[in-house]
């Protein structure tokens, strides 16, 4: 970006660059950030940085502390385990509910998004927000099939914690290549209807972050959780 752009940004511009690079983790849990800093960084006067703050301090993104400054909200794990809990009943019943009745369109759709996972897999310098991208669009895709979109979008409004926890677990542990096999896995589950290999998959899949993440969360990433 050039300073001509950056002059023409605006408190709301602001807020979803500040808000992006909270939620891709180059802004961590618990780091430090102040309006001067982003004014420059920004070539902007600090109104419309405080602006943008007081908005994303509403939404629990960041913290405002008096007289101790401005942090990036900590991660809740309590709540992070109910969201997954949550997720993981929703999303199995509602692929339930469309097992066996998948048309070719939507085998398709996903299909061709499982193509995109695989090429930035192969990548050698992979794009972990391009990667969290995709593998949104693909459970996505089969919320709007089951006439769901408000429930998943309900899902993405926990995006302050729960976004940053599969953030996390891309960035950190790297393992691009297990998740994109476990979305193959799925979509060979649906392309088949096997509702008995459905409720384990799901489990794992939905689940395996923590498992993945496993000592890292008590151990060097703990700075990064209440």
């Amino acid at each position: 970006m050039t300073n001509n752009h950056f002059k023409s940004m605006n408190s709301d511009e602001i807020y979803h660059a500040l808000k992006k690079d909270i939620l891709n983790l180059r802004l961590t849990p618990g780091q430090l950030i102040s309006e001067n800093e982003i004014s420059k960084k920004y070539n902007v006067s600090r109104t419309p940085v405080k602006t943008a703050f007081l908005r994303l301090s509403s939404e629990k993104y960041i913290e405002i502390v008096p007289q101790k400054g401005t942090y990036v909200t900590l991660l809740d794990m309590e709540l992070i385990k109910e969201i997954i809990y949550m997720r993981t009943v929703l999303e199995t019943t509602v692929i339930k509910g469309v097992l066996g009745n998948v048309p070719a369109e939507i085998l398709c759709k996903l299909s061709d998004n499982l193509k995109k996972q695989e090429e930035i897999v192969k990548q050698p310098d992979i794009d972990p927000s391009e990667f969290y991208k995709i593998d949104s669009q693909f459970h996505g895709i089969l919320f709007d099939f089951a006439g769901k979109t408000r429930l998943w979008q309900i899902i993405q409004e926990f995006q302050v914690y729960y976004t940053r926890f599969r953030m996390l677990d891309i960035v950190a542990v790297g393992r691009f290549d297990r998740l994109y096999e476990e979305h193959c896995e799925l979509f060979d589950i649906i392309k088949s209807g096997d509702k008995e290999r459905l409720d384990e998959m799901m489990e794992r899949h939905l689940h395996g972050n923590i498992n993945r993440l496993g000592d890292k969360i008590h151990n060097e990433l703990k700075d990064y959780f209440m």
